[in-house]
């Protein structure tokens, strides 16, 4: 695992260098391009932390309940309505296949970051916030645009329903309850500012960059703080931790991730 830490935050310097404007137009620092080695990553992560059996419940939880909202939201006009635009082809139906993937991907790494469901369901929202006014403008396009930066506020609340179902389903599957670590907190923050509030800024987008900026602060304060006070009291927690129905405590230090 710390191998894979290890690339994981290679692959934010990666995001980080493709942040400058220079390079905007590069293929190799592309969205396209920067999203596959973000997918290719989570499968590798995901396997090595949590097995493959577990890992594929999960894979299977999120691609599928990812793809049934998208398609539910963009047919029916729940959170507003949006189609997506030729830069993420091939689509599978009326979405692209990129999409249940980013979903899985975004949603795994969100849960090693909390120790509660519902606040990893918030820090997929927290996330949108910081993509969607830029990548509607290029990915996606609002019609018509809502009163955040261009996004309805409706979207946040079908990410939040959204990535909540992906985890319910995924903890109903495994009795897995969630676990933060400092590796994953310091990820997904550094994820989200080089992915979200630095490329916002560089596109213009300053106002949805400061909140962006300060929600991902502040949210990762909190949670680091959290696992502070319960490491004070309990045993520390990497990753997930074990079926809850059989009782087990939080993995320790000397125990193994996977399933």
């Amino acid at each position: 695992m710390k191998l894979v830490w290890g690339a994981s935050f290679a692959y934010l310097a990666y995001a980080a260098v493709g942040d400058a404007p220079a390079l905007s137009r590069d293929p190799a620092f592309s969205i396209v391009t920067s999203s596959s080695v973000f997918i290719v990553l989570y499968f590798v992560h995901s396997y090595l932390n949590l097995g493959g059996r577990t890992a594929l419940k999960y894979f299977a939880a999120a691609a599928l309940i990812g793809y049934g909202f998208e398609y539910l939201f963009i047919t029916t006009g729940l959170v507003g309505h949006y189609v997506y635009t030729a830069d993420l082809s091939p689509l599978l139906g009326p979405i692209p296949v990129f999409i249940p993937l980013l979903w899985a991907s975004l949603g795994y790494f969100c849960l090693l970051a909390a120790d509660n469901y519902v606040v990893s369901a918030f820090l997929m929202v927290f996330l949108d916030m910081a993509f969607d006014p830029r990548f509607s403008k290029t990915l996606w396009a609002w019609v018509p645009p809502g009163p955040y930066f261009g996004v309805p506020v409706a979207n946040f609340v079908g990410w939040f329903v959204t990535s909540l179902a992906i985890y319910a389903a995924f903890y109903l599957a495994t009795r897995r309850r969630a676990g933060s670590s400092v590796p994953a907190i310091v990820f997904y923050l550094v994820f989200g500012l080089a992915n979200g509030s630095v490329p916002d800024f560089f596109s213009g987008l300053y106002g949805a960059g400061e909140i962006s900026l300060v929600i991902f602060a502040a949210a990762t304060s909190a949670i680091y703080l959290n696992l502070r006070r319960r490491r004070g009291v309990a045993p520390p927690v990497r990753g997930l931790g074990k079926p809850s129905g059989g009782g087990g405590l939080p993995y320790s230090k000397g125990e193994s991730s996977a399933a």
